[in-house]
């Protein structure tokens, strides 16, 4: 069931939701498969970093460098639903710097930016 989990994740050219992956790989087995079964198998690749969860649209996306332990910044397409990446430590630093500042400890930074892909705002 991860193999196919993660096969369709991989599949997926924009983020998708743990309801999508559960349709896709029902039609490959031909049986429906429960969301929530997948939703703890996303989790699971979510923690072990071969996927990546876009919390503003509750969809995921297999991680293109599984091995990078870097905090992500999302550009996440308001019209398409393209989502792009890129790492910036001094931003996510300072935000886990923030939160130590104001009492935290294991400040994990989510950082999305929405807007227009390149191709939409063309």
């Amino acid at each position: 069931m991860r193999e196919d989990v993660f096969r369709a994740l991989a599949d997926q050219q924009r983020p998708a939701s743990a309801y999508d992956i559960a349709e896709e790989v029902g039609n490959r087995r031909g049986k429906r498969v429960a969301a929530n079964s997948v939703y703890r198998i996303l989790d699971l690749f979510v923690r072990t970093n071969l996927a990546n969860r876009i919390e503003s649209a509750n969809a995921y996306l297999a991680n293109t460098h599984p091995g990078c332990r870097h905090d992500c910044v999302f550009m996440i397409c308001d019209d398409c639903g393209q989502a792009d990446h890129f790492d910036d430590d001094k931003l996510t630093n300072a935000l886990r710097e923030a939160g130590r500042a104001h009492g935290y400890a294991n400040v994990s930074p989510v950082v999305e930016l929405r807007g227009l892909c390149s191709d939409c705002a063309g």
